[in-house]
């Protein structure tokens, strides 16, 4: 065998790279709507530095209702490309609000050479969020007017859209709703889940489900990840993920699933509490002016995940290098009425808050074994771990949350959670807490 013959067989076998993005509401930057190319770079480099590739931007409207949004991708665009570090983008059509296929054309026809666009063989990745209507006619018309825009030269872009089944829609699809996806679309690049309304069970069964029948039909798989969900106003629900423990089980399944691609659902959804996108420090509580009423952080989230993403796209679980120390709470027990909406009168509580669970979340990666004490009000446990990546839960009380970390009785991590647990406030409206030691 020659040399270049041996080169080419490796080029042939090696894997494809895996890529992370995470699913950005153009709408809603972290900066609020005057946001800047240097607030957009910011974003950016925050994103970048935890290792997400690249951000999925959904996009509701474009030139004629909703002019914005092309002027925010716009400085989006050249944020990433004045940056240059290689960060990619790619649009996410929102079709619930309206947007029109002319639109989509210049979404596509804007981008489709910058430098930064994502493309997949040689084609720019275009995604959505839903609207395919019913019977998923409106998909089918969306997919007859992409294959018109190659004139006759195949489809222009990669199309790895999120379609909701149909005639029953299902948040948490099952293999009859993968196999009538696949029958209506049989000629999908690739398709994209955007599961974050669900408990940690629901996500991971449909991940699974979705990658089974795309993947073995020869397409690409996207597959979603959400740190917590809590909608408000008529969307008032929640669903329990067990702190960032959820979370890592919905990496860990992306990867046994075989997933090409994650998409973070989402990056800065305020609205829908599955943010990871870090807006001040973890004892703030408010963004854009308490728009969305009282925010907490979920940065521990988007900081711990870096373990996560790099065994996703290596295969191999990291090398832990530093003892880190991850908490996620609650600020309120799960009997207290919130507000449906920041400010309305009426309290309440979302649907799915008696599934909850009223306890103390932590996770440790830990370079040696090694003694964690919670102490939560006036209660107190300890817990003897391995080396890794390890995951404990305690009932919570009213009061300050502490987490010390010990080795060999030397104190490793002594910290007190920015907010403590409240009896009688629902700080957060049953958000999540999530902060690091």
């Amino acid at each position: 065998m020659t040399a270049l013959t041996l080169l080419s067989c490796l080029a042939v076998s090696a894997p494809a790279p895996r890529y992370v993005f995470a699913h950005y509401m153009v709408c809603c930057p972290t900066a609020g709507g005057g946001a800047t190319l240097a607030d957009y770079q910011r974003e950016i480099a925050a994103a970048q530095a935890r290792g997400i590739d690249g951000f999925a931007l959904n996009c509701g409207g474009w030139t004629a209702r909703e002019p914005h949004y092309k002027q925010r991708c716009l400085l989006l665009y050249e944020a990433a490309r004045t940056l240059g570090t290689g960060f990619k983008l790619f649009l996410s059509a929102d079709y619930c609000c309206g947007l029109s296929l002319d639109e989509t054309r210049d979404m596509i026809e804007t981008f489709a050479t910058h430098p930064n666009q994502f493309r997949w063989d040689g084609k720019p990745v275009l995604s959505t969020f839903t609207g395919e209507g019913r019977d998923n006619q409106a998909g089918k018309r969306l997919i007859a007017f992409l294959d018109e825009l190659g004139k006759g030269q195949g489809r222009p872009v990669c199309f790895v859209p999120h379609f909701y089944p149909r005639p029953n829609i299902t948040e948490h699809p099952q293999p009859a709703h993968v196999a009538q996806l696949l029958a209506d679309f049989p000629t999908l690049d690739g398709f994209f889940y955007f599961g974050a309304a669900g408990n940690t069970e629901q996500l991971v069964a449909a991940n699974g489900h979705l990658a089974r029948g795309w993947l073995g039909a020869g397409k690409i798989y996207m597959a979603s990840v959400s740190p917590y969900y809590r909608g408000l106003g008529g969307n008032y629900r929640c669903f329990e993920t067990g702190g960032l423990e959820g979370f890592a089980r919905q990496w860990t399944n992306a990867r046994e699933i075989g997933a090409q691609w994650v998409e973070i659902v989402t990056w800065n959804d305020w609205g829908e509490a599955s943010y990871v996108a870090p807006f001040g420090p973890p004892a703030a509580t408010t963004l854009w002016n308490g728009h969305w009423g009282k925010m907490l952080s979920h940065v521990a989230y988007l900081d711990a995940m870096r373990y996560w993403i790099d065994w996703f796209k290596t295969g191999a679980p990291p090398a832990i290098q530093d003892d880190r120390l991850f908490y996620a709470y609650r600020p309120h027990p799960r009997a207290l009425a919130g507000r449906p909406k920041p400010d309305a009168e009426a309290a309440g509580r979302p649907g799915g808050a008696d599934r909850l669970r009223d306890e103390v979340f932590v996770t440790v990666l830990l370079t040696a074994p090694a003694r964690l004490t919670v102490h939560s009000g006036p209660t107190q446990r300890a817990f003897d771990l391995p080396a890794g990546a390890q995951h404990v839960a305690l009932p919570f009380a009213p009061g300050a949350q502490r987490f010390v970390l010990e080795r060999d009785g030397r104190v490793l991590r002594d910290k007190t959670g920015e907010h403590p647990i409240s009896a009688t406030e629902a700080l957060g409206n049953f958000n999540m807490f999530a902060g690091e030691g």
